[in-house]
This record gives structure tokens, C-alpha cells and sequence, in this order.
């Protein structure tokens, strides 16, 4: 079981060579706009191919030189909420 446990933290999830986090949120973003630019402005959808492929080609350098992209950013998102201080001091503390 101890195998397991290191090759899920050594090996984070990749989809097609790029951490799997921000490769969903590209494909998240570029998809609709390419089918909101192919139905208001007629654009041809060879150029957001392009762009989507350009962008996952990104994500996979950087995920090349920081594998666990993915995890920090949802540490990122988790530590980002705003709380309320019960004793004033200066800067956030994380308390209730």
C-alpha cells in the first residue's frame, strides 16, 4: 500500500503530458470561446485549434518545470479565503 501512496504524491495526474488542473481549466475557457466566436463573429476555428494547442504546449513546459503545478494551485485556492481576525492585528490570521 506504501507504493501506492508514493507514486500518487512522486506522480501527479497529467492529461496529455500537462498537469491536469490547469489543462482543464484551458480547455474550460478556449472551448467556449471558440464556439461563441464561431457562432457570433463566423471566425474560422482552425485559429482557436491553434491557440488551444499553443496554450497546452505552455502548460506541459510548465508542468515540466513545476510537475505539481496542479496541487499548488488548489493550495493556492484554499489559502486565498479572507477571514475574520478576532484579535486586531496587523496582516490575516487563520482563525474562525
Amino acid at each position: 500500500m506504501r507504493a501506492e501512496i508514493l507514486k500518487a504524491v512522486a506522480q501527479p495526474p497529467k492529461v496529455l503530458w500537462a498537469p491536469m488542473v490547469p489543462a482543464i481549466i484551458n480547455l474550460g475557457i478556449q472551448f467556449p470561446m471558440m464556439f461563441i466566436g464561431i457562432g457570433i463573429a463566423d471566425a474560422n476555428p482552425l485559429f482557436f485549434i491553434v491557440l488551444i494547442i499553443t496554450a497546452h504546449v505552455a502548460l506541459v513546459f510548465a508542468g515540466l518545470k513545476e510537475p505539481h503545478l496542479s496541487t499548488m494551485l488548489q493550495a493556492y485556492g484554499q489559502t486565498r479565503i479572507i477571514t475574520t481576525n478576532l484579535y486586531s492585528v496587523r496582516g490575516s490570521k487563520f482563525e474562525p
